[in-house]
């Protein structure tokens, strides 16, 4: 086939039953330019035979020899990439169908310093396929000090210029959680972010997501703060992730370290109103046992 304006990477790794339903959504995508790379971090279910029951010959089936995480997943993808762009979509999550027309359109207006083109996306419950809410963009341009603060994106809505891969480099295996948020903030060094003002994806909340492990989420998250001179050395940065996650280990059980990180959160910088606002905002919110499945989830 000629070579594909996007190259779409799916990494999985035991969601036989629900990789076909991200595949077909890829599939369904009424911009056809695409190339999609399936690339299993061998799985021992019937990965192969899913992928396989699926005539279409833009699909590329990648499996690696041994079980070595999401981001070496996605780095290889990304590497065995042919097309201008690159779009990731998780195994369980899903796209609209008009998601990269949209994008695609997005860019051709856009100056080379934008790099990434995002998207709204819904957060859907595996278990009933119940709309729980929405994320809409909210920044675009210069977007590297947001992401100091928060991710504010959703992993299945970035198209990004495969470029910006080889100025910022690829995901960071070393990380247990927050992979996603550390590879943004690196593009959002150099590259300007935009925004279509649409929902182009769902992102499927259930209970099998890595960051359902506390320790591993807050390891990840500790591990990615402190890569970040931005970040430690600005205590009106730190004290916001400090905060948030004290609120979560509280609500998680671990109440000793949760209180640890609130109150350094709040001695460190006492009149900080964003990490109050923020954090009042996450407390509201966190009533709700699913949405903080989601925030957990989300920050992975």
């Amino acid at each position: 086939m000629a070579k594909p304006t996007v190259s779409v990477v799916i990494p999985t790794h035991n969601r036989a039953e629900l990789l076909k339903r991200a595949i077909n959504s890829v599939l369904r995508q009424t911009f056809e330019e695409f190339e999609l790379i399936v690339v299993d971090d061998a799985s021992s279910d019937n990965t192969p035979e899913v992928v396989e029951s699926i005539n279409d010959s833009r699909i590329r089936y990648v499996r690696l020899k041994k079980n070595s995480g999401g981001p070496v997943a996605r780095n290889t993808g990304i590497k065995k990439a042919r097309g201008e762009f690159i779009a990731l979509l998780d195994d369980d999550d899903e796209w609209l169908p008009n998601r990269l027309e949209l994008q695609i359109e997005k860019f051709e207006g856009l100056e080379k310093d934008v790099g990434v083109v995002y998207g709204g996306f819904y957060y859907v419950s595996q278990d009933t396929g119940e709309i729980l809410g929405k994320r809409i963009p909210r920044y675009r341009g210069n977007v590297y000090a947001h992401f100091l603060k928060e991710n504010f994106v959703g992993s299945p809505t970035l198209l990004i210029r495969k470029e910006c891969f080889k100025k910022a480099g690829l995901f960071d295996p070393e990380l247990k959680s927050s992979q996603d948020w550390d590879m943004w903030l690196r593009i959002a060094k150099y590259y300007k972010f935009e925004y279509v003002p649409a929902v182009v994806a769902k992102y499927y909340v259930h209970g099998h997501q890595i960051t359902f492990n506390m320790e591993k989420y807050i390891s990840g998250r500790e591990r990615f703060v402190w890569k970040y001179p931005d970040i430690y050395k600005n205590p009106q940065i730190l004290s916001i992730h400090l905060s948030q996650m004290g609120l979560l280990l509280l609500l998680s059980g671990n109440a000793e370290k949760g209180i640890r990180y609130l109150v350094k959160s709040i001695a460190m910088a006492p009149l900080n109103v964003e990490n109050y606002r923020k954090l009042l905002e996450l407390a509201i919110d966190s009533r709700s046992v699913e949405y903080i499945k989601k925030i957990l989830q989300f920050n992975r």
